[in-house]
């Protein structure tokens, strides 16, 4: 009996542990989307790209936020109600973590891209 305790009570553990590193890499992912969308010295520019481009490390530490990033990212697009500046940063992000697992090559906006990516899944 005490075994099973003691299983139970680690399993719990890992389980809080887990919740809390999704919980803080969501927070980092939003933390570095909203310095790249609100960058207001790139603002004139229409191209997405060229926000990534200036913001280079923020973009970069989402990327290497890896499997936990995609997976927030994800589910970020799915519920999401917008496709603007920011879907669109999330998608390219999800396509940078995948590299060559993306099983969608062509798309011109964030909701376009989660579409295609969950018709694969």
């Amino acid at each position: 009996m005490r075994k099973i305790l003691v299983i139970i009570l680690l399993l719990i553990n890992v389980c809080l542990v887990a919740c809390q590193s999704n919980n803080n890499v969501a927070a980092e992912i939003e933390g570095h989307l909203n310095k790249i969308i609100g960058d207001k010295e790139i603002a004139a520019s229409s191209a997405p790209i060229d926000y990534i481009e200036h913001n280079r490390q923020e973009y970069d530490s989402i990327i290497n936020t890896g499997e936990d990033g995609l997976q927030y990212l994800t589910a970020e697009l799915k519920s999401s109600k917008e496709n603007g500046l920011k879907e669109w940063i999330m998608a390219k992000a999800s396509t940078d973590i995948l590299k060559t697992d993306n099983p969608v090559t062509e798309w011109s906006t964030g909701k376009e891209w989660i579409n295609k990516y969950t018709a694969h899944e």
